[in-house]
């Protein structure tokens, strides 16, 4: 039996404050427990809802239960990256017990002053309630499980964007649109800010110590993942926000300079009240129109929407390419890019794939299935005996059955390679998934390869006998050579892979790996290794009885193919020695952005390609 199962991207970010005892008078005393008797105290804010401690409490707990009975990898954690689940679990509630409700006497609330001061203080507490939230899920160092806000928080950002180039925190882009309308403002002269410039204190602070304070708010599964993210943070974030309406930021060469802080308030968006009594006590302005962000619902991400920023990005290497087409996906952005790199006179075709989240790819009127329009680029390929550069650095992820299918029409005429494995932890959750399968009374399907029901049911019942946290790790597919359309390729191929080659991308990368189809050029794909299985019933969606967050928890686990496609199921161990998760795959030639990826639009990787061809 063959199973079909998807891998999907969330990605947040998040921090930590608490209100002081200034403001003590303003505080209840600390409660143990959480109320379970009476109705819920919906009164306490004053100009918008505030979560008091009550409401803390009860979410903490809702979504720590909900990990503790349906997370995959928590007994993973422990192993991988020394998660204590129980520690974890009663600090997260000590925090909140230590956090007291900010409260108001009725004969206060038409005091103006008062509720005014009171108003702001709930405000500031609510956010730092949400960048605990962030803090308490970014913990388990999983890029797939974060916690989102159900009407998120504006972005706070200026016009510099920041990346880690040569080991250093430098200027990557600009918005020039923004500069200008921020030096018309301040009457500053901005202009000397240049790309390349070191970055070499936030506020005062130095970078890295900055740059590491917020790494405990990103969610992500690798290192080098969650310090790109967390350099990001430095100039765009919705968390964290300082106390201040500006930055002030000290380059290398340009000098110190304040920027002024502007908040995305969408016009079309759901408004945080909390959020905006924050930003008008903080003097931060909002332009929702011409220069907005937008929140992508159906993929949770944040869109750059309006602005424009100049100078480098990962994604820019196509400019270097000739006779670029470029595909679109089901949602109107490009999925695939393909063209030619031609240097001292030979030419490199160059495969860009930006996401396995579409089924179809289109060009003008022209549509095609994903792979496809895959096919379509490597035939061409093929018949000129040219060899390939694949682009995996800046991919998020989609759908998990996508990365076989592009190694089948990647493979060689006459392989069959092994296909990724997965396992199950044993929850309730999966239980109800997978049981009603295995009492079918008529059983149909294909035992050629893969594992057949009857294996799945005898693993499943075994590791219910023997009260094991995980079943085997399976391997559900096998991958042969395209052997009707492209008909086998046996040109050379080099892979790039950053740690933004997420989830779907980091199969892509470990079947690579496994089959040694590819050279892999970079550092590291992302190293997740639990995803989403879910039925037209069930599925892990949470969110909190309040309804201020939402999640989906990963249910399944995924990892590396097996020495052989003719071993259907591993041994008991398996998910320990299998599971992908923190654990990415290694580039076999090791290669990081430089200075001449930043000025010439990632031209050097391209050479870095071009040289390991030539010399494979």
């Amino acid at each position: 039996m063959k199973m079909s199962k998807s891998a999907l991207l969330t990605l947040a970010i998040s921090t930590l404050l608490s209100a002081q005892s200034a403001n003590a008078g303003l505080f209840t005393s600390p409660i143990k427990n959480i109320q379970i008797n009476g109705a819920k105290d919906v009164y306490a804010g004053l100009d918008f809802h505030y979560f008091d401690r009550d409401d803390r409490l009860l979410i903490i707990n809702d979504f720590l239960k909900t990990v503790e009975l349906e997370y995959a990898l928590l007994p993973l954690k422990k192993s991988r990256i020394g998660l204590d689940f129980k520690k974890l679990k009663a600090e997260a509630i000590d925090r909140e017990n230590a956090s007291e409700s900010i409260l108001i006497a009725s004969a206060d609330r038409s005091n103006l002053a008062e509720r005014s001061r009171v108003s702001f203080l709930q405000a500031k507490a609510n956010m730092e309630f949400l960048d605990r939230m962030q803090a308490l899920a970014a913990q388990f160092q999983d890029t797939h499980f974060s916690v989102q806000e159900k009407i998120a928080r504006p972005f706070v950002y200026t016009g510099v964007r920041m990346f880690r180039i040569d080991g250093k925190v430098v200027v990557g882009s600009i918005e020039k649109k923004f500069m200008a309308m921020a030096s018309k403002l301040s009457g500053t002269d901005y202009s000397r800010i240049a790309i390349g410039d070191e970055v070499i204190a936030i506020n005062g602070k130095p970078v890295e110590d900055r740059v590491n304070e917020l790494k405990k708010y990103v969610s992500g599964s690798s290192d080098e993942f969650i310090d790109y993210q967390a350099i990001r943070a430095l100039t765009i974030r919705n968390h964290n926000y300082d106390s201040s309406n500006s930055v002030t930021i000290t380059f290398r060469d340009a000098g110190v300079f304040k920027l002024p802080l502007f908040a995305n308030r969408v016009k079309d968006s759901t408004p945080r009240l909390d959020a905006l009594t924050f930003f008008n006590k903080m003097g931060i302005p909002s332009d929702s129109t011409t220069i907005g962000m937008s929140f992508d619902k159906s993929s949770k991400q944040w869109i750059d929407g309006a602005l424009s920023y100049e100078g480098y990005t990962p994604v820019k290497l196509h400019l270097n390419l000739k006779g670029l087409t470029e595909l679109l996906g089901d949602d109107g952005t490009p999925a695939l890019r393909t063209g030619y790199y031609i240097s001292k006179g030979k030419s490199y075709g160059v495969l860009q794939i930006l996401t396995f989240m579409t089924k179809n790819v289109k060009v003008g009127d022209n549509q095609m299935s994903f792979i496809d329009g895959i096919r379509a680029f490597i035939s061409e390929l093929k018949d000129n005996q040219l060899p390939l550069i694949l682009d995996l650095r800046v991919n998020g992820g989609g759908n998990g059955n996508l990365p076989a299918q592009v190694l089948s029409v990647l493979a060689e005429e006459g392989v069959i390679y092994p296909g990724a494995t997965s396992g199950f932890r044993m929850t309730s959750y999966m239980r109800q998934v997978q049981e009603p399968s295995f009492h079918q009374e008529v059983v149909g399907e294909d035992q050629s390869f893969g594992i057949t029901m009857d294996e799945m049911k005898d693993f499943f019942q075994k590791t219910i006998d023997e009260r094991r946290d995980y079943t085997p790790m399976f391997a559900a597919e096998v991958i042969p050579y395209d052997s009707v359309k492209v008909k086998g390729f046996n040109n050379k191929i080099v892979a790039l892979v950053t740690a933004n080659c997420i989830s779907a991308c980091d199969k892509m990368s470990f079947l690579l790996k496994s089959s040694g189809r590819a050279t892999i050029i970079g550092t590291h794909s992302n190293g997740t290794g639990a995803g989403f299985l879910s039925t037209d019933e069930l599925n892990t969606k949470w969110e909190d009885r309040l309804r201020v967050f939402e999640t989906q928890v990963p249910n399944y686990l995924f990892g590396v193919p097996g020495k052989s496609f003719e071993t259907t199921v591993f041994d008991d161990n398996s998910a320990e020695t299998m599971c992908s998760e923190n654990r990415p795959t290694i580039a076999d030639v090791q290669y990081a952005p430089t200075m001449l990826d930043v000025t010439k639009n990632n031209i050097g990787w391209l050479q870095k390609a071009a040289q390991v061809i030539d010399s494979l």
